[in-house]
Order: C-alpha cells, then structure tokens, then sequence
C-alpha cells in the first residue's frame, strides 16, 4: 500500500470556519465558467503552449526523459545545495538536500514515489528519468549520513529506484523500506513491504519485516527479523499506514511522524479533508501517548491506550482536522510516532471548496463536454488509467493534417501542481527533450510548477463507478 506524501507544512494552522460548499469558480478564482471547464482551459494552456515553432525539431525517439523531483518542506531547517529549501522547488540530478536539527523533508518524484528525510540527513538525487508513458523509468538518490524512508510505487518491466549508502546500495521495484547512514560509514536497512536487493561486499534480498546491517566496508550480516528502536518513526508509519488504509481511497492518504516526544510534550499534524467518514491511526512504541481529533466544527475526540490507536469520524464534514499528540508517560529519552489520515471520499464525489479546503476533479466525461460545447473538434483529450499519487493526461490533435500528441504527468509538488511533460510527438516523431529544453529557455521552469490558487496536498485519478477516469486534486488556502 502505497503512503500519500507529507503534508507542506507540519506546523498548527488557523482554519476559516467552514461554509458551504460551493459549486462554481475554478481553483477558487470564479472564473465562471465550471470546474472541469476552468481546469480544461488551463491543461489546454499547457498542451498547446509549445506552439508550431517547437514542431520543426526532428530527432531520433527517446527511451526516457529526465523529470525533475521537487522538495517537500516539512519543517525547516531544510537547504538545497546549501541554499535555504523552497517549497515546490524543481530538484534535478546532483542537488544535494540537506536536514538540519529538527528539520523534516520529502524528495517528491512525479510518479508518486519519495524519499522522506529525517533530521540531519542529507541526501543527493543522482537520476530522475520518467518513461514516454508517464512511469518511472529510473531514479536514485545518494544518501550521505541520516535516515530515509523511502516508498516506491510499482516499477514497469526495466525500471530501476536506488537508494546509495555509504558502503551499500538498494535496489526496488515497488516498496517501503528504510535506510540508515550513521557518521562511521555503517549502515542499516529495514524493509517494510516487498523486496530490497542489498548490494555491498555481497548481495542479498531483504524481504519484508526483515533488517540487515552493512559495516563502513559494504560486508552485510545479520539478517533478522526488525528490531523495535523507539526513536525510529517509519516502521510506526508502514504500521499505521495498514490500518488507516482498509476501507479508504489510498489516494487520500497523508501520514506525519516525529522522532522523540518526551513526557507533556505535545505535537499538531493538520489533515484537509474533503468530508466523508474519516479515519486516523496513531501508532507508537510503547508506554502512554495520547491522540485528540478536532473536526472542522470544533468535536474533539480523544484516545489513549494501546497502540495502533484508531480513531473515525463518521461523515465528516470538509474542512481541517486537526490531531494533537501527548507524552504521558515515556522514556527520558523520547518515543517517535506516526499519524496517517485518510477518507472513504469517493471517486465522484465530487467538488469541494469551504474557502479553506479545495477539492477539485476533472474526468473524461466533463472534457468531452466542454470540447463539445466549445465546438473544438479533431482533438482528443484524457486522463488515462489510475494512480493513488499522480495523474496522467494525454492529448492528440491532427489539426491541418499534422498529427501531434502530448503526455503529462500531473502530481503534487507542494505546495504547487507539479506538471511534468513525459512524451511530445510530431508526425510520430519524439521531440520531448528539444521540446522541454525550448520551454526550459523561454520560460524557466514553468512547466514544472502550475498555478491552482491553494496549496495542493495531494493529487491522484481514480474510476469512477460508471468507468469514467477522474483527476483529483486535493489541498487548502492557509488559514
């Protein structure tokens, strides 16, 4: 089961009290023309900002097309390359991120896939190439000292995700695991679901539930079951990501975790629901933590006990939740712990905006309408196939006999609309990479970063009951 991306920001926030919902405006700019019409008008923009000029370009096709990842910004301290880390910004092969003292960051790639860093991490993205379909083709990153988790969504035949320590390597294709670089150059790895190839001195598969040492020269031993560690929060986020999924969309899915809450100390983690019934697990080592929910009206729900905690809010109205954990009774020294949210929000569901909390879809039926009522013809325009943590639009046009098509990838790049272009042909011809490099020249990285008016938390598609493919994005205005 794949785990949603962190939120932008872990830090309280002030929620608007919420309103009804309202039905008209696009991205929360009123432009009165619809949703799906509204968010038509701007996928068009993409698509057709090329323009004829960039079609004159005739290369052989690409296997492969580099993508940028983009930085999630948890809590600060985070820098880039030793610059302070902006929300949403484009990272590309050899950026290094950097973790500071109670800094938290995520390497968000355009598939879904990340790499999450705990404090005083830093790690050096090293390949980022997607596939002309929108799927990963390879992505690895170089993990200095630190510890990351790592979620890896699953990979095509020939596809390759690698995480470098400092004497080993793992290799995936499609899974959760943990690794650990301590300052003496020794490792360890935790796998939390599916296979990791270790590579070092030797190699071995790591299956899950399993952890495996490597010293400062890659020599690996000591495959074994995982150990408890109380201040390691991630095998508490694969825990609490099981028991928050059954029921829900996967697409909905957020998780936060911290490192070392001591006794009375608390710590806040916001969840912007699209309403539906609501569930949050709490998972922690041991001893006494509690968990209390408020919902957008301002119920508070508390829970203490055995951990996975497991709190439901049935038919939850839009709007913020907010969970505040407490230190009871832990060690001097501190216990991690994780939250995961996630909602049963249908596919259909539809439209959502509170002033706080925005919800917006587009399906393939709703652009086939408003290619129709526009009169446009010649042009075919799609979400194609499902994703918990992107969306993918195609487009196709033969206007004045020239057959052009275009593949997007769409995804959240908190707090922007990350865009990727994965495929761009003429006459079957891939122009992608003189495509991207002429975009790159003209306009920075604008394709990279949409405006949507709100901060986007998460973006995924979805089948609707009646076959129909959906893009969904999810996110809120700061309060």
């Amino acid at each position: 089961m794949a785990i949603q991306q962190p939120p932008a920001q872990a830090v309280p926030q002030q929620a608007a009290p919420p309103t009804s919902p309202k039905k008209g405006g696009c991205f929360g700019r009123g432009c009165g023309c619809g949703c799906g019409g509204c968010l038509l008008v701007v996928l068009l923009a993409v698509l057709l900002v090329g323009g004829s000029g960039y079609y004159f370009f005739v290369v052989q096709a690409q296997a492969a097309v580099a993508a940028p990842a983009a930085l999630v910004v948890i809590n600060q301290p985070v820098d880039v390359d030793g610059n302070p880390g902006i929300a949403g910004e484009a990272l590309n092969p050899n950026h290094t991120v950097h973790t500071g003292a109670g800094g938290h960051a995520a390497i968000q790639f355009p598939d879904g896939s990340y790499v999450r860093m705990s404090p005083d991490t830093r790690v050096t993205l090293t390949a980022a190439e997607l596939q002309k379909n929108g799927s990963l083709q390879s992505a690895s990153v170089v993990q200095k000292i630190g510890r990351t988790f790592t979620s890896v969504q699953h990979l095509a035949t020939g596809a390759s995700f690698q995480v470098g320590g400092h004497s080993v390597s793992a290799q995936v294709r499609g899974t959760q695991f943990e690794v650990l670089v301590r300052s003496n150059g020794t490792n360890l790895i935790k796998v939390f679901d599916g296979t990791v190839t270790v590579a070092g001195a030797t190699t071995v598969k790591v299956t899950a539930g399993q952890q495996i040492d490597a010293d400062a020269q890659g020599r690996l031993s000591n495959q074994r079951a995982i150990q408890p560690e109380t201040q390691d929060p991630y095998p508490l986020t694969a825990q609490c990501s099981t028991s928050a999924s059954s029921g829900n969309t996967s697409g909905t899915m957020q998780s936060s975790s911290g490192e070392n809450l001591t006794n009375g100390q608390t710590a806040e983690s916001d969840y912007n629901s699209p309403g539906g019934n609501l569930t949050l697990a709490f998972c922690y080592p041991g001893s006494l933590m509690k968990v209390t929910v408020t919902d957008p009206t301002g119920r508070a729900i508390a829970r203490q006990g055995t951990a996975p905690l497991i709190v439901k809010i049935s038919n939850g109205p839009p709007g913020v939740y907010k969970a505040i954990v407490t230190a009871l009774n832990v060690p001097a020294t501190g216990e991690a712990y994780s939250l995961v949210f996630a909602t049963d929000a249908a596919c259909a569901s539809g439209n959502v905006d509170t002033g706080t909390v925005v919800r917006q879809t587009l399906s393939n039926s709703q652009i086939a309408s408003a290619l129709s009522q526009s009169g446009s013809t010649g042009i075919t325009l799609q979400v194609q196939g499902t994703s918990p943590t992107s969306a993918r639009i195609f487009y196709s046009s033969n206007l004045g006999g020239l057959p052009v098509s275009w593949t997007i990838d769409f995804y959240a790049a908190t707090p922007n609309l990350g865009a990727v272009i994965t495929q761009v042909t003429v006459r079957g011809i891939n122009v992608t990479t003189q495509v991207i490099s002429r975009l790159s020249s003209v306009g920075g990285n604008s394709i990279t970063s949409m405006p949507t008016g709100f901060s986007v938390d998460r973006v995924y598609s979805c089948n609707t009951p009646g076959g129909d493919d959906m893009m969904v994005i999810e996110g809120h205005r700061p309060g």
